[in-house]
């Protein structure tokens, strides 16, 4: 589940909202607060649905996923992430932990438009991988994980929309 799931945090990544002025730093992860229904999972499983709600503080945005039990699942799922901006390095970063042992540390490069492109270390695979996070509007977004950084071939794939 925590490959499936952890992936879910990935997919809240910072970035301007569509057709608006390039923000900076974590002004750019504004997009982001507040809460969001998010359903997807395992290409070939069937999908999960999980709430995500993302709060602003001090420059850190902090996650909280909840993901109830369903389908084959016995209890349920938690992740809590935490994403900064780096403006040394010009990059954003970010570090998940679930409720079964999973991490990760991944990172950016700021972008312009409407897709960001991360590299992820996850604990379960040992490998460096690649996501991306495809804003379609103001209140939703697809997010799509690899194996690695040279896969083609998603191995996770979830759509979240803005709870109103």
């Amino acid at each position: 589940m925590r490959n499936v799931l952890g992936l879910l945090a990935l997919a809240a990544l910072g970035a301007a909202p569509i057709g608006a002025q390039a923000a900076t730093g974590m002004a750019a992860m504004q997009y982001y607060v507040g809460t969001w229904t998010c359903t997807g999972g395992m290409t070939g499983q069937a999908p999960a649905k999980a709430t995500l709600t993302n709060t602003l503080d001090s420059g850190v945005m902090r996650q909280w996923i909840v993901v109830p039990p369903q389908g084959k699942m016995k209890m349920q799922y938690t992740l809590s992430v935490a994403v900064t901006y780096d403006a040394k390095n010009g990059r954003y970063v970010q570090t998940g932990l679930d409720n079964q042992a999973g991490w990760w540390v991944s990172y950016a490069k700021p972008f312009t438009g409407n897709t960001e492109q991360w590299a992820d270390h996850m604990n379960n695979t040992g490998k460096l991988g690649r996501s991306e996070v495809m804003r379609s509007d103001q209140n939703s977004y697809v997010y799509t994980g690899y194996d690695t950084m040279a896969a083609t071939k998603p191995n996770f794939k979830t759509a979240c929309r803005r709870s109103m």
